[in-house]
């Protein structure tokens, strides 16, 4: 009887003494790979040389860290080179605008400009430096919209008076573009929680977008569908391509990739900040060369 249990004993001193020599050797392997990794900046993971079951899991666990620390790497570089873009754009839109006032200054200090001509300069560098203000304004307003801190000032409230009135303020827009606006609005839709404000200015870049790409049609609606109210804002777009209707909603982002119009990329990325942070959804479809920007608002239950 004790013989057996002496041999049971070495039996299992034995298998523990080959377990703690494999598990030795695949600590080692681990700290070896995770050496070549850290040095060589790969993408390959910790391979066992065994199958034992501590060593399996601690190379699992290793496994996940170095995937987490990879897909970190990728979405800083992203952001990094998203930081870098957005500086230049802001960079070269700030200073367009600056540009051209400095340059108007420089012609108004001609002593031999009549008064007239000093005046139109004047007017010039006054429009140009009102540009500039709403610019700031939008890198501003875009910031704190990012960072959650724009503060909204929710109640109910009827969309269709203040598109009614807003497609108004823009009659002259529309007539000096030679449009008729198509407009369907249903007065008896319901109403919804959203800030006024936002509102207006949510419909002003919508409607400015509409009159600065649309040169033949503008169609407006606000539709009840069940518990939301739907509202539709559509122009021709036959030179956009569905690649860049996908972008359109992102900051600084504009067609024109040389960024010698007018457009910054912001009012789009701005508006539907607005419209998310209320709690309601925005989207864009493009079909037949025709651009619609849908927002659908819930209603007030």
């Amino acid at each position: 009887m004790e013989i057996l249990l002496i041999i049971i004993l070495a039996a299992f001193a034995g298998v523990f003494a080959i377990l703690y020599f494999l598990l030795r050797k695949e600590i080692k392997n681990i700290a070896f790979q995770l050496n070549i990794i850290n040095r060589s900046n790969t993408n390959s993971n910790i391979k066992l040389l065994s199958s034992v079951k501590a060593a399996s899991g601690l190379a699992l666990e290793i496994n996940k860290t170095l995937d987490e620390k990879r897909k970190s790497e990728i979405e800083h570089k992203r952001m990094d080179t998203e930081l870098r873009q957005a500086i230049a754009n802001m960079s070269h839109d700030l200073r367009t605008p600056l540009t051209s006032i400095m340059g108007y200054i420089q012609l108004m200090e001609d002593d031999n400009l009549s008064s007239e001509e000093k005046k139109e300069y004047a007017d010039i560098v006054k429009k140009r430096a009102e540009s500039l203000q709403i610019l700031i304004s939008s890198f501003y307003d875009l910031s704190r919209l990012e960072a959650k801190e724009y503060k909204f000032e929710l109640k109910s409230l009827n969309l269709a008076n203040v598109l009614y009135d807003l497609i108004a303020s823009f009659y002259k827009d529309f007539s000096n573009k030679n449009i008729e606006p198509i407009i369907d609005v249903n007065e008896k839709a319901a109403l919804v929680i959203a800030d006024e404000n936002a509102v207006i200015r949510i419909f002003s870049n919508l409607l400015q977008n509409a009159l600065k790409y649309g040169d033949k049609c503008v169609f407006i609606s606000l539709k009840q569908d069940n518990d939301y109210v739907i509202t539709t804002f559509t122009n021709d777009a036959p030179d956009l391509s569905e690649e860049d209707s996908k972008h359109l909603f992102e900051r600084f982002f504009t067609v024109d990739r040389t960024r010698t119009g007018a457009s910054t990329g912001l009012g789009l990325a701005i508006t539907k900040q607005l419209v998310e942070q209320m709690g309601h959804n925005m989207s864009i479809e493009l079909s037949n060369g025709m651009l619609s920007i849908i927002i659908k608002w819930k209603t007030l239950t």
